[in-house]
């Protein structure tokens, strides 16, 4: 940060005491300090608007150049297949690309990179999140795909607290964040509160900068990919999981590879969302939701306000999409902690074996079976042992640990 005129320092003390919301003491404090400024460079009360006008040209002499475009966004764009929406294109190419583990992921991925082009107009921007039990899903590629699609895309897996703050105030970037599971939330509030705040129009962060403190606002998309999210302990803090929405990755081959730099089907969509599609869409902030979602989380709703709002603005077919979507993710559980996510499994595999008592090694192998995977290639509880699939004796270490009176040993080798 360039070091303050003159005249900017006797601009943020003239701020300080012509501010209403200012205490007394502050601002009797503020205009003493004015004074003193005026004298020491020998002026009076009658130059302080030629102060103010210099403190302002030197602020616009030392505002940072502004970021180069992305050379896509100059037109004319690209022709799209016109027998199709643009919805509809942008889910044919992420299919080529991803392998999800539910088809309602990649209606929300593609309404998730349509809605960063037009995220303001609503009061939430959720976070998406990519997630796998284990690497080599396709994660990264994920946020590679989200990197050609997305407004001012931003992406990288070695984020400070600071380029977070400085794309999100400055630029409102898209922030795609890889290696999530690194991310240090626990000791770092500040990673925390960008996070968390820029979730909702309006979120801010103030941090002190030198001897000032400044108010960066945060509300801007962001994207994240981690492992182990959704087995215990979980890589996400509770709140952050609530905000998200999380797509599983599975471990297959994709039907086309990605290369970097060669991307001219995803270039031409984000050509037609830049030039075509955002100037000229025409949204609902409050669309209609599905009544599951409204019994819901009051969270998975303000989730999925946007995505349903962008795909009305497309056509009835994707509205019913997307409010499909809405109710397999609202009934999922993925927004919930890990260790509660396990016991819905387990309560899941009771019901459907239609039993009261399950052997421990029955309801193992009825965890292996279930349909995402997650307890088949299990890394431990620290995200540290090589996949394999979830045994008895960690199922028994996890649950009792967190909740002791839910899943008790009923009988030898059998579970009530």
């Amino acid at each position: 940060m360039a070091k303050s005129t003159p005249a900017q320092t006797f601009a943020r003390i003239f701020a300080v005491w012509v501010h209403p919301g200012t205490q007394p003491g502050d601002r009797t404090n503020a205009e003493r300090k004015m004074d003193a400024w005026l004298k020491r460079n020998g002026k009076t009360r009658a130059d302080i608007p030629k102060i103010l006008a210099q403190a302002a040209a030197d602020d616009a002499a030392q505002a940072p150049p502004p970021p180069p475009s992305d050379p896509r966004d100059a037109g004319p764009a690209r022709p799209v297949d016109p027998g199709y929406t643009l919805l509809d294109l942008i889910r044919q190419r992420v299919e080529l690309y991803l392998v999800f583990s539910n088809p309602h992921e990649y209606v929300v991925f593609t309404l998730w990179a349509a809605c960063t082009h037009v995220y303001e107009f609503f009061q939430h921007t959720p976070r998406l999140v990519l997630t796998s039990p284990t690497s080599g899903c396709g994660k990264s590629r994920g946020l590679k795909v989200l990197d050609r699609l997305v407004a001012r895309p931003e992406l990288s897996d070695n984020f400070t607290v600071a380029s977070l703050y400085d794309a999100a105030h400055d630029d409102r970037k898209t922030l795609l964040v890889d290696e999530g599971d690194n991310l240090d939330f626990d000791t770092k509030g500040a990673l925390r509160a960008i996070f968390n705040s820029g979730y909702e129009k309006g979120g801010t962060f103030t941090r002190k900068l030198g001897k000032e403190r400044v108010k960066f606002r945060t509300f801007v998309p962001l994207a994240l990919a981690s492992i182990g999210v959704l087995t215990p302990p979980g890589t996400l803090p509770p709140p952050l999981m609530r905000r998200s929405i999380i797509n599983l990755m599975q471990k297959r081959r994709p039907k086309r590879r990605f290369v970097t730099g060669d991307t001219p089907d995803l270039d031409a969509l984000y050509q037609h969302m830049v030039l075509i599609w955002a100037p000229g869409v025409v949204l609902n902030p409050d669309p209609a939701l599905p009544d599951e979602l409204l019994r819901a989380d009051p969270s998975i709703a303000d989730n999925f306000r946007p995505l349903i709002g962008v795909a009305d603005a497309c056509s009835p077919e994707w509205g019913a999409l997307a409010r499909a979507a809405a109710v397999f993710f609202a009934q999922s559980g993925r927004h919930e902690d890990p260790v509660v996510t396990l016991l819905r499994d387990i309560r899941t595999a009771f019901n459907v074996q239609a039993v009261d008592r399950i052997t421990l090694k029955a309801l193992v192998a009825a965890l292996h079976e279930m349909e995402d995977g997650r307890w088949s290639e299990f890394c431990g509880v620290q995200r540290n042992r090589t996949p394999h699939k979830l045994r008895e004796s960690e199922l028994r270490a996890i649950t009792p640990a967190r909740h002791p009176h839910t899943l008790g040993v009923a009988g030898e080798g059998q579970v009530g």
